[in-house]
């Protein structure tokens, strides 16, 4: 258990959920597990609310915010993952669940969907041009 009481709104034990952290005026910010820069704990929550919406304590430790994010200790209001571990696993949450891109996606700046239609489209224009191509020349067989 975690105990420093900043997390969970000086409660004296158990884990905090994502409603203690939203409650909890000493934590304005969190790390986004894209960025890698701290955003309002508000922006947070709308840009990962399917993510945070099972930070409720339902169930084993990974429903707790602990089990992701310590208190930044150069930042005492910002709340940090705790290493690439615990990002990578709070994002599999949102991979999984379908509610953000993939990192694959963020890099390449377009969904998997816009890729293979960006593909279609252009597997369908070397195609016309080929037929246009095709259709300039006139060969003689003799």
């Amino acid at each position: 258990m975690m105990k420093d009481n900043t997390m969970k709104g000086n409660k004296s034990k158990g884990y905090s959920t994502w409603k203690d952290i939203m409650s909890n005026s000493q934590i304005t910010d969190i790390q986004d597990p894209v960025l890698e820069m701290e955003v309002s704990k508000y922006d947070f929550e709308d840009m990962y609310s399917d993510i945070v919406c099972e930070l409720e304590g339902k169930n084993a430790l990974k429903s707790y915010v602990d089990y992701y994010f310590i208190v930044n200790p150069m930042k005492s209001y910002v709340l940090s993952f705790k290493s690439e571990k615990e990002k990578n696993a709070f994002y599999d949450i949102g991979l999984n669940k379908k509610c953000v891109a993939s990192l694959t996606e963020v890099c390449e700046g377009e969904t998997e969907q816009e890729k293979n239609q960006r593909k279609n489209k252009k597997r369908k224009n070397k195609i016309k041009n080929k037929k246009e191509e095709d259709d300039d020349y006139i060969i003689i067989f003799n």
